[in-house]
């Protein structure tokens, strides 16, 4: 018959070290090449191995967009004798082939990237190549910067100046080698074992930097376009199709022919459609993946703040600290049931302060980028100097797309800085917008419901109990204590019920898998063979449970366990009381009862710290116990084919 502490909660303590338990690693405590994807990274390997391919990913066709600016006029003009208006200074040949050679140099290592993140070209190929090819670009480029530099120092015009197209390519050189360093950090850290030589991107992380080519395509087609409609230099189209595109509309610059006019409704709507794209995906990948990774730090600090208020006579959370302490004569279940209560405070917890950080996070960059703006037009040597105060006034109304346009770029600096300055820092604006909706937006939204129902919205407390509550401990404490006080629900979930006592649905009944391993069970107990007939209900429940797992990480709704529930699923996951249980197994089930408190959910590794959700690590882990299950099959441990059992050496639910 099925063993049914697989189908029902049991009163044993699971047994989850085999998987959540610590693992060996190097001498020196790093973790071993097998085991790098699981350890927890620092926040700076993180960083490298995660964000910056991503940053890379979406500035890398920035800089070339740049770079073919820096190619679209002279570098330099000047006013004529005799003339009042400042006309392009011819420049030798050499300094476009060696300004043509640099972008093509960029173009290629842009597009071996999108080929590595596409997984056509191997990490150890691509990573030299693309390095390699922007800092030659970049040293190109400054190599030109300087040369211009020594000429506008000796020319005998005083009136000589740089055109947009030489800060332009200052721009660019100053990138290529920004990005150039960032993925030599990322691969130095791959190749010292911290992490995998594979960008860990999913698909639509990698997507970021073909919907920025896009864009960008977009900017710069649009521009040669309109410079021939209106009769302007390309780089003032260029200047215009982004205040355009962005929607911040200064105004200076204005289509006035009727073609021109007429391009803009297609022109504006794809460019906003593609940029809603871009920012759309750097919220959902760049933002969110930062979002676990404050979460996993927040946590880790916090499980370590308890367990030293723990040993303290002086502890700050009074009420949540003695959950950490032993009772008399605990029994190792009680002990992890209160464990569990406390690191679900822990983590909702880390939660709250999560998203505070990331609010503050995205405060400081986009206060960082108001500022650059503002001194960057301060210090222009344009004819009319504005304010430093007429300067942030301008660079604030221009983050936030508002574009009065009664101040706007007029120099060559202004205009060039204008468009590599707002490509960079609008994004930031929709990501703080958004952090705010997390923290500022949704507390003052608490705070109106909480008057509401002290004035004249209904409410289940009379007005006296509400203003008790008020006064009755701090925001913190009953923000800890609102979760561990509800009640487990009677009823077990309904993966922990016996799939013969449960009616499938129409899904479950589709899968010709499940059928199949349910199948094999029924032929099993008809022969009497309850070895092979636990063995096939075992990989009827692992699939069973990975099909619901799959389903709630696809509706991507926050889903958290209840401590009956991850005892079903850990000792599904360890496969406990499947297999026949051998000397060895014995043993080692000794061993754990003699060390006492062996596997604990306010352990490093517990499911409940990092960066992952709840549905990830059980996904992950149910995936991986169906593969061990899968291996020993074919391996001949146990036939499904014929349901017979074989005897093996390793025993339980080890392969």
């Amino acid at each position: 018959m099925n063993d049914q502490s697989l189908s029902q909660p049991t009163d044993e303590s699971p047994s989850a070290e085999r998987y959540t338990g610590h693992r060996k690693g190097h001498e020196d405590g790093r973790p071993s090449s097998r085991e790098a994807a699981e350890y927890p990274l620092p926040v700076w390997w993180w960083l490298a191995s995660t964000a910056y391919p991503l940053i890379v990913g979406a500035l890398g066709p920035m800089a070339n967009a740049l770079s073919i600016c820096s190619l679209a006029e002279s570098w330099m003009k000047a006013i004529p004798a005799g003339g009042d208006q400042p006309r392009k200074v011819p420049e030798p040949e050499w300094v476009i082939v060696v300004n043509a050679v640099s972008l093509g140099f960029a173009i290629i290592s842009n597009l071996i990237l999108l080929m590595k993140m596409a997984q056509r070209i191997s990490f150890a190929k691509a990573q030299p190549i693309v390095i390699i090819g922007w800092y030659i670009t970049s040293i190109l480029l400054l190599a030109i910067l300087a040369v211009f530099a020594r000429v506008k120092r000796n020319s005998p015009n005083p009136t000589a100046t740089f055109s947009q197209a030489y800060y332009y390519g200052t721009f660019a050189a100053g990138l290529y080698f920004i990005i150039a360093s960032m993925l030599l950090i990322t691969t130095y850290g791959a190749y010292r074992g911290h992490y995998s030589r594979e960008y860990k991107l999913t698909n639509s992380q990698r997507s970021l930097m073909l919907q920025t080519i896009i864009f960008l395509i977009y900017l710069l087609g649009g521009s040669a376009v309109y410079a021939r409609i209106e009769d302007w230099d390309f780089l003032d189209a260029v200047y215009w199709a982004d205040y355009t595109l962005l929607t911040i509309g200064i105004g200076n610059f204005a289509p006035v022919t009727h073609l021109g006019r007429s391009l803009l409704f297609p022109y504006a709507v794809g460019g906003i459609l593609s940029l809603g794209l871009i920012v759309s995906s750097i919220r959902a990948q760049m933002l969110e993946t930062g979002r676990q990774k404050i979460a996993e730090v927040v946590t880790e600090k916090t499980r370590k703040f308890l367990i030293r208020e723990a040993s303290s006579d002086h502890a700050h959370l009074q009420k949540l600290v003695a959950r950490l302490s032993n009772g008399p004569e605990e029994s190792e279940q009680d002990r992890r049931k209160r464990e569990f209560k406390v690191m679900r405070q822990v983590r909702q917890t880390a939660t709250l302060e999560r998203k505070w950080i990331s609010f503050l996070i995205s405060l400081i960059i986009w206060m960082i980028m108001w500022l650059i703006g503002g001194v960057a037009f301060w210090t222009s040597d344009q004819d009319s100097h504005w304010t430093y105060f007429e300067s942030l006034y301008f660079a604030y109304t221009t983050l936030l797309t508002i574009g009065f346009g009664d101040f706007h770029p007029s120099t060559a600096w202004e205009k060039s800085f204008f468009v590599f300055w707002t490509l960079l820092a609008v994004p930031t604006v929709t990501i703080l917008i958004s952090n705010i909706g997390d923290t500022i937006a949704r507390t003052f939204g608490d705070l109106t419901i909480y008057i509401g129902k002290l004035t004249i919205l209904p409410g289940d407390k009379p007005f006296k109990e509400l203003i008790r509550d008020l006064t009755r401990g701090s925001w913190k404490e009953k923000f800890l204590n609102e979760s561990a006080d509800q009640d487990e629900p009677p009823q077990p979930p309904s993966s922990q019920l016996d799939p013969e006592n449960t009616v499938e649905d129409e899904t479950e009944a589709r899968n010709a898998i499940e059928a199949d391993e349910h199948k094999k069970e029924e032929s099993a107990r008809a022969r009497g063979d309850i070895a092979a007939e636990n063995i096939h209900h075992y990989h009827y429940l692992l699939f069973r449970e990975v099909r619901k797992m799959i389903n709630y990480a696809t509706t991507n709704l926050p889903k958290e366990f209840e401590y009956h529930e991850w005892e079903y699923f850990l000792n599904l996951i360890a496969g406990e009381d499947v297999f026949p249980e051998t000397d060895e197994k014995k043993k080692e089930k000794e061993k754990e009862k003699g060390r006492g408190n062996g596997w604990s959910w306010i352990d490093r590794k517990s499911p409940l710290l990092g960066e992952k959700t709840e549905v990830q690590w059980l996904l992950e882990a149910l995936t991986e116990a169906l593969e061990r299950e899968l291996r020993k099959a074919s391996r001949g441990f146990h036939s499904p084919e014929n349901g017979s059992v074989r005897e093996s050496n390793e025993g339980g639910g080890e392969g």
